[in-house]
């Protein structure tokens, strides 16, 4: 009988070795896999905090902007509203009026150019200080004194603009 039990506790030795080296290989890989979901957990922990952090950042960034929003459009209603709005949109209206002309009258567009012209010499004296901007909308010897209606220039020597 002993004869039996040798080779039975050969076996049973054998086996319990193979099984010692799979529980000690599956503990390795159990502490691999706890350290691998540690560290995945981590890498989540951060990547929500990041996530956080930007989705806090989006937030104000998007409070801030409709704040700003809000006042821009305060601000533009009042510039809408301020005295002299009225007559620059009638300036544009007045441009495009032109423009149109420009374009489908013949006999409009030079003397429209001859007008921007003197305008704009006129414009010019004035920024230089040659002349007077109230004086020029507003002659009062020109007003009082043409009661025909006809619009009288003076000309000088260096004019070469003949008389209307």
């Amino acid at each position: 009988m002993e004869d039996a039990i040798q080779p039975f506790l050969l076996g049973l030795g054998i086996g319990l070795l193979i099984c010692l080296i799979i529980l000690m290989r599956e503990s390795f890989k159990r502490s691999a896999l706890k350290k691998q979901i540690k560290d995945l957990k981590n890498h989540l922990h951060q990547k929500m905090e990041i996530d956080a952090e930007a989705t806090h950042f989006k937030k104000t960034e998007i409070e801030e902007l409709k704040k700003e929003n809000e006042n821009l459009r305060i601000t533009n209603q009042t510039l809408a509203q301020k005295p002299g709005r009225r007559e620059l949109i009638n300036l544009h209206i007045y441009q495009r009026a032109i423009d149109i002309m420009s374009e489908s009258a013949h006999g409009f567009a030079p003397m429209w150019q001859k007008a921007v012209k003197e305008s704009e010499k006129d414009i010019e004296q004035f920024v230089e200080g040659k002349t007077s901007f109230v004086k020029k909308i507003i002659s009062p010897i020109s007003f009082f004194s043409n009661s025909s209606g006809m619009e009288t220039k003076n000309i000088g020597p260096g004019d070469t603009d003949k008389p209307s």
